[in-house]
């Protein structure tokens, strides 16, 4: 194209400003400037009836929207004139002299002038004409960028000092990753020349910090080589650098060393607010008093371009306000029992109790952010409440959570950047919802990069993406991160450094004194007084969802017969989800159960608080005694394990398989114990720690020698029982018909009964003695030195054969 032989009107120089608080400004000429450059991404149309004296001045508007043009300043790919001279022409330009976008515009604006002109030509409407007419306005999410941004730099005079100056790069945050995209159009469509830009200041390439580095550079390379090629053009060129992102710590490590500028887009108020529902209402008169609708503190800031969507589809202000206003309401307040109620044992229960604390004092403004402790992995099989207590540690320190795991990043879409986009943008929600815990479930599914596998490449990129994002939000005040495992020997290592997830808390199913606490969690506000003692020993070993069942039965058992929950209808569910045992089965299993607490009694290594009976076997709690980890108290804690089984032994003459069968029984229990002593805690034959006992239990079976001396220590074990058991048969088979009789010992019935045992005669077996450390004091009975364990719960429920396998 060429220069054309007349010179064009020039387009008005920008009106000299100054920094003035008074954003408003700047927020009308922004939206002026869209509406008249038909950008299609920010304007759209709607009806009203009646004729308005502003539809001639948006003919021009009318004509080029429904041409299809959209605005030409669109999200900088990467190509948007990088590989051109046109921005450096452009910059060094002045009012006579012209580039190609500048004669387009000019085109674009003769063309408008001459549609304006041709409708004067038409008829005119009548004055009473009652036919719709057609409206422009910006589109909430626009809207939503505009207000900010106005507020953010309060003139044109300062956005173009921060937006333009040569070599700068400059984060923006918005706090919101579904405004980005309209962030970045919005400066794009700013810097273009015209009112608002001056000619000779300088055009910035404006990107998403997503897109402005390789979140897959390898370590060992440098810094500049994760740049995307846009951004390390524009650090070529001298050309200012306008970067996007939810928050600074969703930003890719790799922009920290251009150190640069952080922004942060000035949240939405009210006045904000009201200039939107102005500028979506400019023929209602009332907008402002529907504002007033609004409660006085409701927290705006949180207000999505979703939401202001929803609302201003509506042709009324007020209905518009009261629809922003529902999404603004919290939901209602739980007035049930918290935290100090939910069933949690006290080594778990201290660590949540001084995060709680923390977070309060840090809102308190009594200590600082980096004092508050974080970093809590709670670990557990299913069903034992992970996901309930973060909710309740949230609440009680009054704050949000936001709930996420690797399955819901994914359902967000398809790809693995949609997958990282997704995180990000909850790690962003957190911080910009904060003080937040951001809780991520079943983090063990990400993998380990450890596991060299098929999947290894998948491994390394969501784990790297998470470890990334904990990292950046590290230092974010306000933003706690949680997370929860079923597994935890399958969470990377690096996810469990110092600073992460660092402090791993064990939830495991309620024991005997848990349980009343679990089932009254359940049934509140129902049963609050009530004694529960006897049906949560009835149901030990369920899990928390297992007790949430037994209540969700028993209530429907209730509603059925027309009456408020009962203890009756717990106990009637419980027998119909664990049926009696036959009396022959009940005696066995009592006197099973009578051999652990007779043999712990003797060799001095439990102390019993509970022995009961349930619908499907029996089950034993003490509080066992391992204070030195010797080979003596070790070999008394085997012989524990097996006395179970030897008093089947003694009293029927052979021994069920209810000592065996799950990974939790006692026989596996004292399987895994002795490999441990052989191969792991040099207390066997040789000294070479060869593992981890659980691994080594699993292939035992490929080492015959170490199965043989592991078989060794179980019949010693078993056969130690076996001597204990017979020398005080009379009080096994009376605490065994206590038990068959009662279902449940515990307290002074069960303390009676075991004063009737006599402690294990101090033999110094042969195969001890050899092995005895000089000056080791080794005692099978345990003095009054010891203290108790905190993993108390020792003993395995025994299982009849149809459930012991």
């Amino acid at each position: 194209m060429t220069q054309p032989s007349t010179a064009p009107s020039i387009h008005p120089a920008a009106t000299p400003v100054t920094d003035t608080p008074d954003w408003t400004r700047l927020a009308a000429q922004i939206r002026d400037s869209l509406l008249s450059g038909t950008a299609s991404w920010a304007v759209t149309a709607y009806t009203a009836s009646g004729p308005t004296e502003d539809d001639d001045a948006e003919a021009s508007v009318v004509t080029a929207a429904d041409a299809g043009n959209g605005d030409k300043a669109t999200v900088d790919t990467g190509t948007r004139r990088d590989t051109t001279l046109a921005d450096t022409a452009r910059s060094s330009s002045h009012s006579d002299t012209w580039d190609l976008d500048g004669i387009l515009d000019q085109i674009e604006a003769e063309a408008d002038g001459a549609m304006t002109s041709f409708a004067d030509a038409l008829p005119p409407v009548p004055e009473d004409a009652t036919a719709q007419h057609r409206r422009y306005r910006l589109r909430p999410e626009a809207a939503l960028a505009v207000v900010r941004v106005a507020k953010t730099f309060g003139s044109a005079e300062a956005m173009v000092r921060a937006l333009g100056a040569s070599g700068a790069v400059t984060l923006f945050t918005t706090a919101d990753p579904a405004l980005d995209e309209h962030v970045i159009r919005l400066i794009e469509h700013l810097a273009q020349p015209h009112t608002l830009w001056p000619r000779g200041a300088a055009i910035p390439v404006v990107l998403s910090a997503e897109k402005a580095a390789s979140a897959k550079s390898g370590a060992s390379e440098p810094a500049v080589a994760a740049l995307s090629g846009s951004l390390r053009l524009a650090l070529d060129t001298r050309r200012p650098a306008a970067l996007i992102a939810p928050a600074a710590g969703t930003a890719p490590k790799a922009l920290k060393p251009l150190n640069p500028e952080i922004i942060a887009l000035a949240p939405l108020d009210r006045a904000m607010l009201a200039q939107i529902l102005g500028d979506a209402y400019p023929e209602a008169e009332a907008h402002g008093t529907a504002l007033s609708a609004l409660p006085a503190d409701a927290p705006v800031a949180r207000l999505t371009p979703g939401d202001l969507l929803l609302a201003l589809r509506w042709p009324d202000p007020g209905r518009a306000v009261a629809t922003l206003a529902a999404a603004l309401t919290p939901e209602e307040t739980e007035t049930g029992p918290g935290l100090a109620e939910f069933p949690l044992p006290d080594e778990v229960r201290g660590p949540l109790e001084q995060l709680v604390e923390d977070l309060r004092a840090w809102q308190a403004g009594e200590i600082p952010w980096r004092d508050v402790s974080r970093g809590l992995l709670l670990a557990g099989p299913p069903g034992t409440g992970k996901t309930e207590t973060a909710r309740q540690v949230a609440r009680e320190a009054g704050i949000g959570m936001i709930a996420a795991s690797l399955a819901t990043w994914q359902a967000r879409g398809e790809r693995s950047s949609d997958l990282l986009r997704a995180m990000k943008a909850d790690f962003a929600k957190a911080a910009s919802e904060g003080p937040c815990i951001i809780f991520v479930d079943e983090i063990d599914v990400f993998g380990d990069r450890n596991r060299r596998d098929h999947n290894a490449s998948w491994t390394e990129y969501v784990v790297g993406s998470l470890l990334e994002c904990l990292d950046g939000f590290t230092a974010q005040e306000g933003v706690v991160a949680m997370a929860a495992t079923n597994h935890v020997d399958r969470v990377d290592p690096a996810l469990r450094r110092p600073g992460r997830f660092d402090r791993i808390l064990h939830l495991r199913h309620p024991t005997v004194e848990l349980m009343p606490r679990a089932l009254r969690w359940q049934a509140w506000p129902d049963l609050r007084d009530a004694d529960l003692t006897a049906i949560a020993v009835q149901a030990v070993g369920m899990s928390g969802a297992d007790v949430a069942g037994l209540v969700r039965a028993a209530r429907a058992k209730a509603r059925r017969a027309g009456r408020p929950l009962s203890v009756e209808d717990l106990s009637a569910t419980l027998a119909e989800i664990r049926p009696a045992m036959p009396d022959a089965v009940r005696w066995q299993v009592a006197v099973h159960e009578a051999g652990h607490a007779l043999v712990g009694a003797a060799t001095g290594v439990a102390t019993l608080r509970v022995l009961a009976l349930q619908g499907d076997g029996g089950v034993t709690h003490a509080d066992r005694h391992v204070i030195h980890q010797r080979r003596s108290e070790l070999e008394a804690a085997l012989a524990l394990d097996m006395a179970g089984r030897a008093a089947e032994r003694i009293v029927f003459g052979v021994a069920s398989a209810g000592a065996g069968g799950a990974s939790d029984s006692d026989l596996a229990r004292a399987t895994t114990v002795a490999v441990a002593m052989e191969t792991a805690w040099g207390l066997g034959d040789r000294l070479t720690w060869s593992g981890d006992p659980e691994a080594i239990v699993a292939r035992l079976r490929l080492d015959p020698p170490l199965a043989a001396r592991v078989e060794d220590h179980l019949r010693r074990a078993e056969d130690r029982a076996l001597r204990i058991l017979r020398e005080q048969r009379s009080a096994l088979e009376a605490i065994a018909t206590a038990l068959h009789n009662r279902g449940m010992l515990t307290g002074s019935a069960l303390d009676e009964l075991i004063s009737q045992v006599k402690p294990e005669a101090a033999l110094q077996r042969h195969e001890e003695a050899a092995m005895a450390i000089p000056g080791e004091m080794d005692r099978s009975g345990l003095g009054d030195e010891r203290a108790d364990n905190p993993h108390a719960d020792w003993s395995a429920a025994y299982r009849p054969l149809d459930h012991a396998a």
